[in-house]
């Protein structure tokens, strides 16, 4: 099984380095790594998991992870399909908080994006509608001399503490990795949830993939992503219903079955628990 650590390579003589993705898929393994990590999705869809926040990635998403943060956009399941013609785009820099030295520590006029890199220990991300100047720019990332990549990935960040609408990813913040032992039984488990949701999962299911007793396991999930299994299995199942809601033609209660739910009743339930509103209505605001 591979380390949930994942290594970036580096440039040896560069303080930070950039990133172009054009591929089938992305990465879908949940993983970290010691550098920051800024993303700007050109094209790609798919469920997004930050430290304990699951949610949708779309074009246009700019992400801002911290140093250790686990983090996986796993696309959707057509992605995958060996006919598919579905593609990926992405733009990265990836950097160390060191990457300007004392100057963060030093100079006023950069104290806000210090305060930033600290609350991308949550993740963070703005939401674009549709290209500007700012995506316009990270898309010719390749294009730029190292002190202009480097200016961009600056200006990038300033944009970031200006704009209101960005928000923060997971509830819990990542600092240090912890136990390798203990990431690779989180990764085993994010992985067989978000593969196996639309089937019915035990406690004794999943505490057997962390090889671990189901009252190890609860203690474990709680104590790393302040969830319980069902509120993990149904963000999950709700997220996937969410996109199904807007982008298939299904019945409410063809997608219930279809996300892994057997009783419609219980669907709605945990619909409204997770968005704050029935699938009858949700479908209606994003329609």
């Amino acid at each position: 099984m591979k380390a949930l650590l994942f290594r970036v390579p580096t440039v040896d003589d560069r303080s930070f380095r950039v990133q172009v993705d054009h591929d089938k898929h992305f990465y879908q393994r949940l993983h970290f790594h010691p550098e920051f990590q800024l993303t700007l999705i050109k094209e790609g869809a798919g469920t997004l998991v930050v430290g304990d926040r699951i949610d949708r990635f779309q074009p246009y998403d700019l992400v801002l992870l911290g140093a250790n943060v686990p983090h996986v956009m796993l696309n959707d399941a057509d992605y995958f399909q060996l006919d598919s013609t579905r593609q990926v785009m992405a733009y990265s820099f990836f950097f160390k908080e060191s990457i300007l030295g004392e100057i963060f520590i030093k100079s006023p006029e950069l104290i806000h994006i210090a305060e930033l890199l600290r609350e991308a220990t949550h993740g963070v991300r703005i939401r674009f509608s549709e290209p500007n100047s700012l995506t316009d720019r990270l898309e010719k990332i390749n294009e730029l001399r190292p002190f202009e990549q480097l200016m961009l990935l600056l200006n990038t960040l300033d944009t970031l503490t200006l704009t209101p609408d960005c928000e923060r990813l997971s509830g819990t913040s990542y600092k240090n990795p912890n136990k390798p032992v203990d990431h690779q039984r989180l990764e085993n488990v994010f992985n067989f949830i978000l593969t196996n949701y639309a089937n019915a999962i035990t406690l004794d299911d999943i505490a057997g993939v962390a090889n671990l007793t189901p009252h190890a396991f609860c203690r474990f999930l709680r104590v790393h992503t302040r969830k319980t299994f069902s509120q993990l299995l149904n963000e999950v199942r709700i997220e996937h219903a969410c996109r199904l809601l807007k982008d298939s033609t299904q019945s409410v209660s063809q997608i219930a079955f279809s996300c892994g739910y057997a009783n419609l009743s219980n669907f709605n339930r945990q619909f409204k628990q997770v968005t704050g509103m029935p699938p009858r209505d949700y479908l209606k605001k994003t329609n």
